[in-house]
């Protein structure tokens, strides 16, 4: 299909300047579309019409869909930002597609009186969501279907989503552009005192594999930040991260009443508290502690759970920096506990590896931290789009 644009394109008008040249409207749009066509071909071409973030399709409430605010290139390559959520009701029977579609009305107030009539001199990039019962013949972004049996059937979100049923969200035929965002989120850390001293190096020792990890992420296809240690006593935090790591091998003394309120708001907007054993007992125990007031229940990961399957596909946790650890969870309270030490192993701190074993085991840890990455950066996003549904 791309080709076939390409091939089907007509030559680029450039227009090459001199002092005597007569500037018109014809010349003048000449040059402007100079370089509107070239960003079209390269947005449509070198990205691919898709979703680049964001422009989710929810069920809400009874009979109600929201479309969340986000980015999307569409068949022809024009970029379309929907800035604010989109809702609309389906209270008929049949098949639905839920459709962008770019827009560009003229604006009233650029209007000029030429000759008999008037001519419009502004233009606004505009976007429209629309739900249709057919898919429109001119230029159009796909980013859900659904089959509705009838008017007193709610709508659901797909309880699976590569079979969704009748009154369910069908995302299956929705494109993705080239490179998608798949988060666009920051990484915090969780700073401690060590029961037993050590200094700074003792609460954050795998800061370097984090952000390793943050930078392997940035050149796979997430945009992601390094927000440090995050003061969680703070009343509000302007930007929270979606993922607050803390990691070590000592025990730690527990926090004081104020963090551990800044915690649970924290954990309550949807952010995701990693807990990361370097080894030993004593880390361990002061985190299923933390975890404990926190109302975090921690049990070990069941098979298929989301964070084995969030960006990369995984059976089971894999080893990190330490063989024979477990991934403890609490899913409703968003607490996780490594016994692998997945950030010994972004920096490459490995026990009992060597050669392409170790290169393999640090390959799977970079690729399971990134699904941590992705599940945390959807739990906060499915908050927000709770709050704007």
């Amino acid at each position: 299909m791309i080709r076939e644009k390409i091939i089907n394109t007509p030559p680029i008008t450039g227009i090459n300047p001199f002092d005597e040249l007569p500037i018109d409207a014809v010349i003048w749009q000449k040059a402007h579309d100079n370089h509107h066509l070239h960003r079209l071909l390269h947005a449509g071409v070198c990205h691919r019409p898709g979703v680049v973030y964001g422009l989710e399709v929810l069920a809400s409430g009874e009979r109600k869909v929201i479309v969340a605010p986000g980015v999307a290139v569409d068949p022809e390559g024009r970029t379309i930002i929907l800035q604010e959520p989109v809702t609309f009701e389906i209270d008929e029977k049949g098949e639905f597609f839920i459709v962008l579609i770019y827009k560009q009305p003229f604006i009233a107030d650029s209007a000029v009186k030429v000759g008999g009539g008037e001519k419009y001199s502004e233009y606004l990039e505009g976007r429209e969501v629309r739900a249709m019962k057919e898919l429109p013949a001119t230029c159009h972004l796909e980013l859900a279907r659904l089959y509705h049996t009838g008017p007193d059937k709610p709508l659901k979100n797909a309880a699976n989503p590569f079979d969704p049923g009748s009154d369910e969200i069908d995302l299956l035929h929705r494109p993705l552009a080239f490179p998608h965002c798949y988060a666009d989120v920051a990484l915090g850390e969780l700073a401690y005192v060590p029961v037993q001293g050590g200094g700074q190096r003792t609460w954050k020792p795998n800061r370097q594999g984090l952000w390793c990890l943050l930078q392997e992420g940035n050149g796979s296809g997430f945009h992601l930040t390094f927000a440090g240690p995050v003061n969680v006593a703070a009343e509000e935090l302007p930007a929270p991260p979606a993922l607050l790591y803390i990691a070590g091998q000592t025990g730690f003394q527990p926090l004081t009443e104020a963090q551990l309120a800044g915690l649970r708001r924290f954990l309550a907007g949807g952010g995701l508290l990693l807990g990361d054993s370097c080894g030993g007992d004593g880390f361990v125990n002061s985190f299923t502690e933390l975890a404990g007031k926190l109302g975090a229940t921690l049990q070990e990961t069941p098979a298929n759970h989301p964070v084995l399957r969030a960006h990369h596909i995984f059976a089971a946790p894999p080893p990190g920096g330490l063989e024979g650890g477990s991934l403890l969870l609490d899913d409703h309270a968003g607490v996780l506990l490594s016994q692998c030490n997945f950030g010994g192993a972004w920096q490459g701190d490995l026990s009992k590896a060597t050669g392409a074993n170790a290169r393999e085991r640090i390959r799977q840890a970079i690729e399971f931290g990134l699904n941590i990455v992705a599940y945390a950066a959807k739990r906060q996003r499915m908050k927000y789009l709770e709050r704007i549904g």
